[in-house]
């Protein structure tokens, strides 16, 4: 199972979260994990603001190790624009990350997407049914 985690999910595992934990090693055992580019640039962001950045961005990058990264190259890039453009002449725009994460879902033919923000992917009517928490996915494997 191809399987691509939201930045909240990775959050979560930095956290200490007991379900995103117990997922991702399921995944990492398992099944095919991916992280979006975007995904690696928004935590290691928070790791760089932080006093102990440099601790902090070197956990980061460990956890982070663990899963596939896949680019955003001109394919997702594109797809990136029309969902955008769908969310926006829906009224129901989303941030630019998520939008990016969800492009990368759909190019990459995953399976999951996994979040802990259901309500904003569930707006793209191609990610309804493959959108899912760690504890839904966790019963599914």
């Amino acid at each position: 199972m191809k399987v691509l985690l939201d930045t909240s999910i990775v959050i979560d595992v930095d956290r200490g979260r007991r379900a995103a934990i117990e997922t991702c090693k399921k995944l990492t055992g398992e099944h095919s994990p991916l992280v979006s580019t975007v995904t690696i640039s928004e935590i290691l962001t928070g790791s760089y603001l932080r006093p102990d950045y440099a601790k902090a961005a070197a956990k980061a990058k460990k956890i982070l190790s663990q899963f596939t990264w896949i680019s955003l190259d001109g394919s997702v890039a594109e797809k990136l624009a029309q969902l955008n453009a769908y969310l926006i002449a829906q009224g129901q725009a989303i941030e630019y990350q998520d939008n990016a994460i969800a492009a990368t879902c759909l190019v990459t033919e995953s399976d999951v997407l996994l979040t802990n923000n259901k309500e904003h992917f569930t707006r793209i009517p191609a990610l309804k049914a493959r959108v899912l928490t760690p504890s839904e996915l966790l019963k599914r494997l």
